[in-house]
């Protein structure tokens, strides 16, 4: 069977032939396994235009085949391409008030398809989905096609073998096409690695032969190997530069803008989180995948009482995480933030 990965080479290679005295070796960036050795190459069916029925839902669990390399793994992600997740206009809101049916994706990971339900895994809630696009009216949320990860236990994975990874939803309502977000896929060959299972009814076959299989197009499924590092590793460093007030659409209170600056190596997203008391925090609003780091506070998003706080929190390749201090969303700021 192919197996095609990607490493992507890391400076720690270099580090580990300078004399004493330079900078410590940096950890080493993860390795990427998938049909395709570029993650960017898969831009078919999630993005627009045609989508060639990939969708992911309640009736429709993807299911692909990869070989694991022997070595010492910290932490193992799996992983999807994911975009065009459809919306709706709930009742007495305005038109370009959409919202992603409600829904969560999930993912498992075994040496054999015979999974069970403890090797499944949360990978994303639709509404982090990009939106479909809508060519009769505004959508907000749409965009690029984006990778989501989750972590799986390192007991799921047995080196030197090949393994089954599944795609799907438990969530009824994310059935039909008109429902569910779409995989991404990239040109490939006609070898048999993957295939596609559209009676499932939530759950996974336990013989992926028993599936349609896949040929030409390959599913942005994928695994995501951290090597062990035995140095020192710091999260992503970030800070609130300013919260300021923003711009009120129509009626509603004008939102709290969030400005925040982020310094890492590879980082993969970041995300601003609310607190009433600076104990408990809960995420607010959209992810951001790349720089500018900036966020909008819906009024409806902040805690009541007038002392809410936010942070932002940020999170690298490598899975290692980084918060902010707290900043009093109404002016002022708070101690606690840390990077960890």
């Amino acid at each position: 069977m192919r197996r095609v990965s990607l490493l992507f080479l890391s400076s720690a290679l270099l580090a580990a032939a300078a004399p004493s005295g330079a900078r410590p070796p940096e950890p080493p960036s993860p390795i990427f396994l998938a049909d395709l050795p570029n993650p960017n190459d898969f831009t078919l069916f999630a993005n627009g235009g045609w989508d060639g029925n990939w969708t992911v839902g309640y009736n429709a669990c993807w299911i692909q085949r990869i070989s694991v390399p022997e070595g010492d793994y910290a932490r193992a992600y799996v992983g999807a391409r994911l975009g065009r997740m459809k919306n709706f206009k709930p009742e007495g809101k305005a038109p370009w008030e959409k919202k992603a049916y409600p829904g969560v994706i999930y993912m498992a990971a075994a040496s054999t398809s015979d999974w069970s339900r403890a090797e499944s895994v949360p990978l994303a809630s639709t509404e982090d989905i990009p939106y479909e696009p809508d060519a009769a009216s505004a959508v907000s949320g749409t965009g690029e096609s984006r990778w989501f990860w989750a972590e799986v236990p390192l007991k799921a994975l047995r080196p030197g073998q090949d393994h089954y990874l599944a795609l799907w939803s438990p969530t009824p309502v994310i059935d039909p096409a008109d429902h569910s977000p779409v995989l991404a896929a990239g040109w490939g060959t006609r070898e048999v690695n993957s295939w596609v299972w559209r009676d499932g009814k939530g759950t996974y076959p336990k013989k992926p032969e028993t599936a349609t299989s896949l040929t030409v197009f390959e599913p942005a499924i994928a695994l995501k190997l951290v090597p062990a590092f035995s140095g020192t590793e710091e999260g992503p460093k970030v800070k609130i530069t300013g919260i300021r007030e923003g711009k009120p659409k129509g009626k509603k209170p004008a939102p709290m803008i969030v400005w925040s600056e982020v310094e890492g190596r590879s980082v993969e997203k970041a995300w601003v989180e609310v607190s009433a008391d600076g104990k408990k925090w809960s995420r607010a609003g959209t992810q951001a995948w790349s720089a500018p780091y900036v966020f909008t506070l819906e009024i409806e998003q902040i805690p009541p009482g007038g002392k809410a706080q936010a942070r932002v929190r940020a999170m690298d390749g490598r899975g290692n995480a980084g918060a902010s201090p707290a900043a009093g969303i109404f002016g002022g700021v708070t101690e606690g933030g840390q990077n960890r």
